[in-house]
């Protein structure tokens, strides 16, 4: 479902790699110049690679390898010098690479999730090192090939509205993402927590990301941890914990590759003991896990 990795991966890399995206992944927010031509203020980056599973909020929808991929392209917006932040346009697309959820999804090219967004950083210093970053998102998650039904019948997309915020400096960078759920269920998901950039001494190109990251999901939310076909939900609170690194090596101007693995864990004891009884296809049932991907990456 949405914000999947793909949100984790879009955010994260307009972010220089918050999480995604999520990044979505300091933080690299592209300054506006004062330009006269549009051509000038257009920007995008994307990236595609093989994981392990497809990872969601610290749950696996699929246990089993997958193929995603993100491009995201975006306008720097002005008036009379003034900086109005970016607007932009992004595609994220899952493939799964076995036939786990064939019967309920399909196989290839089984996820599409567009976005809009619009991003900004409120700047408190001339050095434009301390400062608050902010993105709002609209996502659409389309499963083309969906069949199955579940508590709110046989859909074939649903939709996100994400804030997403990080407060940039040259140390840790907190950062938190808002996720309501308004089509399906009308749920809100929180996820938290602390990164830090690190550049490898002699590696030019090299860096490392480190993140902790904890998934509050309210009751609604939680319908990922069912106990009887998707129609029993449980109390809202934190769910899961995620320790993550994310590598990425800018190889040349445009191109270049990345890494990450990560450790997630279900933390809250009522989902433990749920997820023993799931019947959500795989989704929610593992308590603890390691996930990871490689793939390219490229910017223009």
């Amino acid at each position: 479902m949405k914000k999947s990795l793909a949100t984790i991966f879009a955010a994260a890399a307009a972010l220089a790699f918050a999480d995604v995206a999520p990044a979505p992944e300091g933080e690299s927010v592209p300054a506006v110049e004062n330009e006269s031509s549009w051509t000038d203020r257009l920007s995008g980056f994307g990236n595609y690679g093989i994981y392990s599973g497809y990872q969601l909020y610290g749950s696996l929808v699929n246990s089993e390898p997958t193929l995603q991929g993100y491009v995201e392209v975006n306008a720097a917006l002005s008036w009379d010098g003034t900086d109005l932040g970016s607007l932009g346009v992004g595609l994220w697309s899952n493939t799964d690479l076995t036939d786990k959820r064939r019967g309920s999804y399909g196989k290839a090219f089984n996820e599409w999730d567009p976005n809009l967004h619009w991003s900004t950083t409120l700047w408190f210093d001339d050095d434009r090192t301390w400062g608050l970053f902010y993105r709002t998102s609209l996502v659409w998650y389309y499963y083309p090939h969906r069949r199955h039904d579940h508590m709110w019948g046989s859909t074939k997309t649903t939709m996100d509205w994400i804030h997403s915020f990080a407060l940039v400096n040259p140390f840790v960078t907190p950062f938190l993402d808002w996720v309501h759920e308004y089509h399906e269920s009308n749920a809100d998901l929180l996820q938290f927590g602390l990164r830090k950039d690190i550049s490898v001494d002699g590696v030019e190109g090299l860096k490392l990301t480190p993140a902790v990251t904890f998934v509050y999901r309210d009751h609604r939310y939680n319908w990922c941890f069912p106990t009887a076909n998707f129609t029993e939900f449980h109390n809202g609170g934190i769910a899961t914990v995620k320790l993550g690194l994310d590598a990425n090596y800018q190889i040349s101007e445009h191109f270049g590759i990345f890494a990450k693995v990560a450790y997630c864990s279900i933390i809250d004891g009522d989902l433990r003991n749920a997820s023993d009884n799931t019947s959500g296809a795989g989704y929610g049932k593992y308590k603890d896990f390691a996930w990871g991907g490689v793939g390219v990456t490229f910017n223009f």
